[in-house]
Formats: C-alpha cells, structure tokens, sequence
C-alpha cells in the first residue's frame, strides 16, 4: 500500500527536524529517526522543527539552510519557506 500525503510528509518533515539537529550536533531522538527512515510510524513534528529554526543565532541558521552542496538545505529551505507562508512567523 501506498503512504497518503500526511505520511510522506510527516516523514519529510522528520528527515529535515533530523538534518537540522544533526548540522548542530544534537542528538535526534529516535521516535524521529523512525520516522525518517520509514512510513510505518508517522510522527508529526513541524512545531519542533518550526521553533528549532526560530531559535537559530543567523550564522547558524545561514550556515545549515544556504548549504549549496546539500539537497536537505534547498529542501528545508522550501519547507521553511512554505511554512512562513502558511503559518506566520512572530
């Protein structure tokens, strides 16, 4: 069976909380290693990812998002993007 829309992307959305933690040497926790790695165990986490990018100092947020080399960059970018669109950001 296929995964629906949210499952893709509550799992795209995991792979960017992940990337993101990751670029900062953070441990991920692994309910969001889970789901990144699988459609099995959706797990919605844009508030998490949303607030980690808020608490960001500018050189670090430069730093993960601007990677010119990296496809989860230009991916989170798109994603941070369309989350300020939708969902304004004070």
């Amino acid at each position: 069976m296929n995964p629906n829309n949210r499952e893709v992307q509550a799992r795209k959305t995991c792979e960017l909380y992940a990337y993101v933690l990751i670029s900062q040497d953070k441990e991920v926790p692994d309910v969001i290693l889970e789901c990144a790695s699988s459609y099995d165990y959706p797990v919605e986490c844009v508030s998490e990812l949303a607030q980690e990018l808020k608490s960001l100092d500018t050189a670090t947020f430069e730093r993960i998002i601007n990677n010119p080399f990296s496809q989860e960059a230009r991916d989170l970018a798109r994603w941070w993007e369309m989350y300020q669109t939708y969902i304004p950001v004070s």
